[in-house]
C-alpha cells in the first residue's frame, strides 16, 4: 500500500509524511473525552505504509468495538487534558 492509498482506505483521516520521513494521519474531526477513554486519538503516526495502516486499522476498530475503558491512547497524543 502508498500513502495515496491510505488516505483512499481511510478517509476520515489526514495523512502526511513529515520532513524526517515518518509518517503521520489526525482525525479530520474531533474527539471527545469519552472517544479518548475508549482508546481513540486524534493523531497517529507510525514508521512507515505498513505500521500506519495497523494502527489505522486499530482505531477503526476501536471506534466500533471496545467498551468504555478497555484501552487507553498514548499519554503523548491524549490532547483532552
Amino acid at each position: 500500500m502508498t500513502v495515496n492509498g491510505l488516505r483512499e482506505a481511510f478517509p476520515g483521516w489526514s495523512i502526511w509524511r513529515s520532513s524526517a520521513g515518518r509518517l503521520w494521519a489526525t482525525r479530520n474531526g474531533r474527539l471527545t473525552n469519552e472517544d479518548y477513554n475508549r482508546g481513540l486519538c486524534q493523531t497517529i503516526d507510525g514508521d512507515d505504509v505498513a505500521q500506519l495502516a495497523q494502527e489505522l486499522r486499530r482505531q477503526a476498530a476501536l471506534a466500533g468495538a471496545l467498551p468504555d475503558g478497555e484501552a487507553q491512547c498514548p499519554a503523548a497524543w491524549d490532547t483532552s487534558r
